[in-house]
Parts: C-alpha cells; structure tokens; sequence
C-alpha cells in the first residue's frame, strides 16, 4: 500500500475523530490501523490537501503522547484551535477526495517530508 493509499485509509478515523470531538495518539492510531507507529507521509498527504484547499488541518486530530502533532510547520500553527475547527467543520459535506487528489497535494506541498517521524515536513 502506498501513501496514497494510507491516506485514505487514515482519513475516514479522522473525520471521524472530528466528528466525536476526539484527538487520537499515533500510538492509538497505528493499533487501529496497523499502520507504523508514527505514519508521517500519509499525514502529510491529508494536511497538504487541506492547505491546498483552504480547509482547517484534519491531520491536527493526530498527536504524539504530549499532545503535540509531530510535523515541523505545526510549530507556526496554534494547535489546539486548529483541532477545535476541526471539531466544528462539516467533514461530510466536504466529501471524500480521490486517490488523484491526494498525491497531487503531496506533489505540489511547500515543504519536502523527509519520511522519519522526528524530522517529518
């Protein structure tokens, strides 16, 4: 499964996760998923869709153990009300993007994943 792919797997248990109002640990994620611990390529593939496309950070409802999501720019992003739009953002209404969609976001993100969880975007 490519990253792509992962991506669209990820992002039904995020949408979700907004939905519920629940922020997940990557831990808590990869035991739901199967997916490596901290899976930061897919991640980036979400939160460049969202950039892309004006929409609040899904890929924020994914932390480490200190509440923190693990990519660099979040350092220049207050979190916590970033997850909060999430919670009131109408997922559903927006849809579900394409396999196509996805990898184009990535293709065309600002930054370059380095595809280590530490060093991530």
């Amino acid at each position: 499964m490519n990253n792509s792919q992962k991506a669209l797997q990820l992002r039904p248990l995020l949408v979700l996760a907004a939905r519920t109002k629940t922020i997940h640990t990557y831990g808590m994620v990869a035991q739901m998923t199967g997916l490596a611990n901290q899976h930061p390529e897919p991640l980036c593939h979400i939160a460049y869709y969202c950039m892309q496309r004006n929409l609040t950070l899904l890929s924020s409802l994914e932390v480490d153990k200190n509440g923190q999501p693990a990519a660099k720019f979040y350092k220049y992003i207050e979190v916590k009300a970033e997850q909060t739009r999430c919670f009131t953002y109408n997922w559903l209404e927006h849809g579900v993007p394409t396999l196509e969609q996805l990898e184009d976001a990535y293709k065309r993100r600002p930054f370059r994943c380095l595809g280590t969880a530490a060093a991530f975007c």
